[in-house]
């Protein structure tokens, strides 16, 4: 054989097996190239779900809205349309701010923040109603049966400890927003303690309200899906005996319709009918026997109709 023939056969193929090396090792950069675009294209799509999905997160809504609206038509000696409550509440993590309109002008009730130290324990500070009885919250209409209140109740600047286990309630409150004569700062506290408890499908609840001012105030709260009772009776020496109790009939027939009578120290009976509309809505009709005036004379057959709306 030809050794020429032989050198050059010897050139191509060793000339072929380079060109497939090469081949071999491109074939291998672009297979790297392409596995590299294909995983930053991959992360690039999940970094932008978990955008999303951060963005969705942080966008919920943390404030809470809530309000109320009334119009009170009373017929007696004169014929007067008012508008007892217009309110609103704001309420977030762990903090309450509610107003109300009155006189064109925005008033605000209770600004407080409350701190859930454990389960069950909280302390709480600004401005917030003080423990005392029953009667918190009844001048909202959609936290009572009834046209009228029974009696006013303070909310002061301080701080309030409250405790809630086993049925067992205890609210504590220390502050006072008040100047004596001397312009110093009057202090006061308050405490209410109290038990509940359910016997025989009757949801009861027992308290003694007691503050540094000497008021001492026991009440009590009875109640089934079908008649609802609440009594306040105070026991300081000021007071002599004074008391409110009022019930609230609530017939699982009468399709949102219920009853009501009341009765007071002062020998004014209460009594009416409502209806409950909706879940937002309800219409009450009070009538007012004994009531008198500021003379002192009695108001006859004193009549309210309430019409109030709650969103």
């Amino acid at each position: 054989m030809n050794p020429n023939g032989i050198i050059v056969c010897f050139s191509i193929i060793v000339n072929k097996s380079k060109l497939i090396v090469r081949e071999k090792t491109n074939m291998k950069n672009l297979s790297m190239k392409t596995l590299i675009t294909y995983s930053i294209a991959m992360l690039g799509l999940f970094g932008i779900v978990r955008a999303e999905e951060v963005v969705t997160e942080t966008t919920q809504p943390v404030v809470s809205v809530t309000g109320e609206l009334s119009t009170d038509i009373t017929f007696g000696d004169a014929t007067t349309f008012t508008s007892p409550y217009t309110g609103l509440v704001l309420s977030g993590d762990g903090w309450v701010l509610s107003t109300n309109l009155s006189d064109g002008m925005v008033n605000i009730e209770e600004a407080k923040y409350s701190w859930n130290v454990v389960d069950g324990v909280t302390l709480t500070f600004g401005s917030q109603a003080e423990p005392y009885g029953l009667a918190w919250g009844l001048h909202r209409p959609s936290n009572n049966w009834f046209v009228s209140t029974p009696r006013d109740h303070s909310v002061t600047n301080g701080v309030g400890f409250g405790l809630n286990k086993w049925g067992v309630g205890a609210d504590l409150f220390w502050g006072g927003d008040s100047m004596d004569e001397e312009m110093e700062a009057i202090q006061h506290g308050a405490t209410r303690v109290s038990y509940g408890l359910s016997i025989a499908g009757i949801d009861s609840k027992f308290g003694l309200s007691l503050n540094s001012n000497e008021a001492q105030l026991v009440d009590a709260t009875l109640g089934n899906a079908f008649v609802t009772a609440s009594l306040e009776y105070d026991l300081s020496e000021e007071a002599d005996g004074a008391y409110w109790l009022r019930g609230v009939v609530t017939p699982p027939q009468a399709q949102g319709a219920f009853l009501l009578i009341g009765l007071n120290s002062d020998e004014v009976v209460t009594y009416g009918v409502g209806y409950k509309c909706s879940d937002n809505m309800k219409v009450v009709s009070e009538f007012t026997s004994g009531l008198k005036d500021a003379e002192g004379n009695e108001v006859t057959n004193d009549f309210s109709i309430r019409a109030s709306y709650s969103f």
